[in-house]
């Protein structure tokens, strides 16, 4: 006796084709009986499309000797003739065979770092929550379309991570390693494009000169010979980072206006300045303008009042984010971008004002020693410009010292601190 032909029940077919007793395909959401008899097509099973489509057809009956099902069978076994497949298929559908075939590469590192970025290594460069959405959303956004700074985002959070104190030899050497990697693709870019900031490469520009300025503060620390030089934390080795700072006061001053209509404008908002500052901080910085104007007076030949009036200005602006947000870099890197090349001149002539007013910047670097890339940039600037400064001129760094290496480091003989002529 012939076998009987198989063939697939419509189980979900519309109203019409039931109604009509004919076979339907099930399309949706017209099938082709009623497209073809341009008839309206309503369906009325209770299932969902997903898990109604594409049920397999019933297998083919075979004369066989009966077999006891074995746990394993019983296990796997599907109900109503269903596979764990069936509901996937319909997500194939849209695509061809050859993007179906493809397999995405994912690089689980990058991806850390990047994560690493937004929620941890961001913090350190903002100052308020209007910041941190420029640094977290808005810099991501534009490295998504501008590799090298993406490769500048990735350096900073490899350097993080290799700071951090949980680190062991051999993770800290990885994370160097990569953030090594990244820093060469940004900083080739960096240095090609600083001679053409334009309107499309402000944004980029700006964030990736300001990460080369974090790295850079960052490597010194590792000691390592991470950054170029490998130099640890020392005056000169400021003096090259305040150099570095140029090359975002280039790009902000080629690109100001664009950039304050831009999604970054946030970062050159001078934030709250209500807050107060301790009383024997404002003292300090009362002083300095003090001794600038008797350093005037005094008739010396080489003081140039109005340069350190500036600096003087931009960092007492600057010292309130000191003690909002200590651990930020907006006093480190902000006031090393604002100071001009001719104060840098006289620091790295170490002249004695100069070396007093850096002292000053000193004592904000140790208040924000919790961020991992500023660590102990304070205390060893510090101690280099003790070693440069006459016992005359000490006295005028009462604070700074004490800030940073507590009560009673100068010497009780030395001169009252508030003349310059002692």
């Amino acid at each position: 006796m012939p076998l009987r032909r198989t063939h697939r029940k419509s189980r979900h077919g519309c109203k019409a084709c039931k109604q009509r007793r004919v076979k339907c395909d099930e399309k949706r959401p017209t099938c082709s009986n009623c497209t073809t008899r341009q008839e309206e097509c309503e369906y009325v099973t209770d299932a969902s499309y997903i898990w109604a489509a594409d049920e397999p057809p019933a297998p083919r009956r075979t004369r066989s000797r009966r077999i006891a099902p074995s746990i394993t069978t019983t296990t796997t076994t599907t109900t109503q003739g269903s596979t764990p497949e069936t509901p996937f298929r319909l997500l194939d559908r849209p695509f061809s065979h050859e993007t179906a075939s493809l397999t995405p590469p994912l690089d689980m590192t990058q991806l850390r770092l990047l994560v690493n970025w937004q929620t941890e290594t961001c913090q350190f460069f903002s100052r308020d929550a209007e910041t941190r959405i420029v640094w977290q959303v808005s810099l991501v956004d534009e490295a998504l379309k501008t590799p090298p700074l993406m490769h500048g985002i990735l350096a900073v959070s490899a350097l993080h991570l290799a700071l951090l104190d949980l680190q062991c030899g051999q993770e800290q050497a990885f994370w160097l390693g990569l953030a090594t990697a990244h820093k060469g693709e940004a900083l080739q870019a960096l240095r090609e494009g600083l001679n053409s900031v334009a309107a499309d490469n402000a944004r980029s520009m700006m964030g990736l000169s300001a990460l080369v300025v974090a790295y850079a503060f960052g490597a010194a620390l590792t000691g390592s010979g991470a950054d170029d030089s490998g130099d640890r934390p020392s005056l000169d080795s400021l003096n090259n980072i305040f150099v570095l700072c140029r090359g975002v006061q280039q790009v902000t001053n080629s690109a100001y206006a664009v950039l304050r209509q831009s999604n970054f404008a946030p970062l050159f908002n001078p934030g709250d300045q209500s807050v107060a500052i301790p009383d024997h901080v404002r003292e300090s910085l009362d002083h300095l303008e003090h001794l600038n104007t008797e350093c005037l007076q005094a008739g010396e030949h080489d003081h140039d009042s109005a340069t350190y009036t500036r600096v003087i200005e931009a960092l007492r602006s600057l010292s309130g984010h000191a003690f909002t947000q200590p651990n930020s870099m907006t006093l480190a890197a902000g006031w090393a971008i604002r100071v001009s090349s001719e104060y840098l001149g006289y620091l790295q002539a170490n002249h004695p004002f100069a070396l007093v007013v850096h002292a000053h910047y000193c004592a904000f670097l140790h208040l924000a020693r919790g961020n991992c890339f500023l660590r102990s940039w304070g205390r060893a600037v510090l101690e280099d410009i003790l070693c440069l400064l006459d016992d005359e001129w000490k006295p005028h760094i009462e604070w700074p010292v004490t800030e940073v290496f507590g009560d009673g480091h100068l010497q009780s003989s030395q001169s009252p601190v508030f003349s310059i002529n002692t």
